[in-house]
């Protein structure tokens, strides 16, 4: 089963990256009207909800052989991820600091994602509630009034790559 969750943990890593290139790529795009901006802006915000708010729980539920003591975590990961998404859509980027208010989605999913890899040095009842206390936790800073500064240029650049290395970490236990 250790399979399935590796690669559940690509895939997560695959909607990671593309949401954090698909926003400059968009940009760039010439003769992109402001109906075609709001339209990719609302399409935005809908993948981040299901890669999120969704697979998120899901992963945290299937881990839990769907036993009704984690639907909890994973609705609450749902409710804080809609929060934390609609605040923003309101609010956006504090243009004068360059920061977020609560933790971006995207950094939610790849620090799950760093901590699905506890699954084997942990025993499996201790991954599921160290996993689940990630889950809280995330859905906590997401909803919370941290600020946190956008990442750009090399740090962007260094994001991307951690969350590469994370997919290789994943992929390797597909092998081994």
């Amino acid at each position: 089963m250790r399979g399935a969750y590796a690669g559940a943990a690509i895939s997560l890593v695959g909607a990671f990256v593309l949401d954090v290139v698909d926003g400059p790529v968009a940009k760039r795009t010439s003769g992109r009207t402001g109906e075609q901006g709001a339209f990719g802006a609302s399409l935005d915000s809908l993948a981040d909800m299901v890669s999120a708010g969704a697979a998120l729980g899901i992963v945290i539920l299937s881990y839990g052989h769907f036993r009704v003591a984690y639907v909890p975590v994973a609705m609450l990961l749902a409710v804080a991820t809609a929060m934390r998404l609609s605040y923003f859509n309101v609010r956006g980027l504090d243009a004068a600091s360059g920061t977020y208010t609560g933790l971006p989605t995207d950094m939610a999913i790849i620090s799950f994602v760093a901590v699905m890899l506890l699954d084997g040095p942990l025993g499996h009842a201790a991954f599921r509630v160290a996993l689940s206390a990630a889950g809280v936790v995330l859905a906590v800073l997401m909803v919370s009034p941290l600020r946190i500064p956008k990442l750009t240029g090399r740090w962007y650049v260094a994001l991307i790559i951690l969350a590469l290395a994370l997919a290789a970490a994943h992929a390797a236990r597909l092998i081994a």
